[in-house]
């Protein structure tokens, strides 16, 4: 076992592919992946030139297992926190035996704060909690809650996924909307608010009144672990999927000043034919309920615009959460809880116990990359 380098980005990316991970298609693409992550990611200059990149197991000059690792910086009290991010960890099935050697690498390095895995399996989160991880202990993390934005297309896709594919989909996605639809109606299942302060922007277009906001939070929430939000990190981790050009920010202005956003990532299911809409960061001067309603009824128009079938939110700190639930969406458990945490840096390990240590969105970690 050693250390990753930039140069393994080839080799690492032709193992994870081979296990069936997604990845970028063409050596340009898969070079710039890992060169984004690893060589041009703004929490280096709190990490540091020497900040863990992740760790390789060989056999015979060739690649059998990895766990990637991020560099992300968060801060507590104002002040910068070192964070690790796990990122694609996978193991070949007849070398499952070394796996105890990435963790230990990975929860136990040097450089890092804390460390996150915040996309794990079921087997991946038993190996947290074996090597001193804990749950996030944020309320409602492990439940998804979403709006139906194409009932039709959303119970054609639910079918498919039991199994029922063909004219048998397509008759029951038809019939089965003619309730659904009467259903969200009567009941209001459905994000409302004014829409008139709401515009949305490209990743590109973030500019600097993102630091106004963020300074403006980072005073809201000192004893929080609040993961880093300036132009430059936004810019930075929302670019980075394959996708971007399809994510949009939606902004909330008031005065002239940027009140909040909220991010809008793709993240479809082909195989069903599920066209999915996914809240990736909600981020809310004063936490305001005017302006969380306003967002959460501009990402829903904005997913009807493009005949998404179905918006999602996970995550969101207990307030914000607590407005997205006024907008009655329907709420399903995720298969298995899939955020963790290790506190390495000792004076955080008390204050990341509780739930209101954390301000966890699907941007902390790799979630929103997925």
């Amino acid at each position: 076992m050693r250390e990753a380098r930039l140069d393994d980005a080839l080799a690492i990316t032709e193992f994870l592919v081979a296990l069936g991970l997604a990845m970028p298609e063409g050596d340009e693409a898969r070079k710039k992946h890992w060169a984004a992550l690893w060589r041009d990611n703004p929490a280096l200059k709190v990490h540091g030139p020497g900040a863990a990149l992740g760790w390789v197991i060989e056999d015979r000059g060739r690649i059998v297992g990895f766990f990637g690792n991020i560099p992300q910086v968060s801060y507590f009290d104002g002040q910068p926190v070192s964070v690790s991010s796990a990122r694609a960890w996978a193991v070949h099935k007849d070398h499952r035996d070394q796996t105890p050697r990435l963790c230990e690498a990975f929860f136990g390095q040097k450089g890092a704060d804390v460390v996150l895995i915040s996309s794990a399996s079921a087997p991946a989160g038993r190996r947290c909690l074996e090597f001193g991880g804990s749950p996030l202990p944020q309320p409602g993390y492990g439940e998804v809650l979403y709006w139906v934005l194409d009932a039709s297309g959303f119970l054609r896709a639910g079918l498919r996924k039991k199994g029922h594919g063909g004219m048998a989909a397509w008759t029951g996605g038809v019939l089965g909307a003619v309730a659904l639809n009467a259903k969200i109606r009567l009941t209001g299942r459905r994000p409302f608010a004014p829409l008139h302060d709401v515009t949305p922007i490209t990743v590109g277009e973030i500019d600097d009144a993102f630091d106004d906001l963020w300074a403006r939070k980072l005073k809201e929430y000192p004893g929080r672990l609040l993961a880093a939000r300036d132009p430059d990190t936004l810019k930075w981790y929302f670019g980075l999927s394959q996708h971007s050009s399809e994510t949009r920010v939606l902004c909330c202005r008031r005065g002239g000043r940027l009140e909040g956003y909220l991010v809008l990532v793709r993240e479809d299911a082909p195989a069903i034919g599920l066209k999915r809409l996914k809240v990736a960061d909600l981020f809310v001067a004063g936490d305001e309920a005017d302006t969380v309603n306003a967002l959460l009824a501009g990402a829903y128009e904005y997913g009807l615009a493009r005949r998404c079938h179905v918006l999602e939110v996970i995550g969101l700190p207990e307030t914000l959460r607590d407005i997205a639930m006024s907008h009655k969406p329907y709420s399903r458990p995720m298969p298995t809880f899939p955020f963790y945490f290790k506190a390495l840096r000792q004076d955080l390990k008390n204050p990341l116990a509780a739930a209101d240590g954390w301000y966890v969105t699907a941007y902390d970690g790799d979630t929103a990359l997925l």
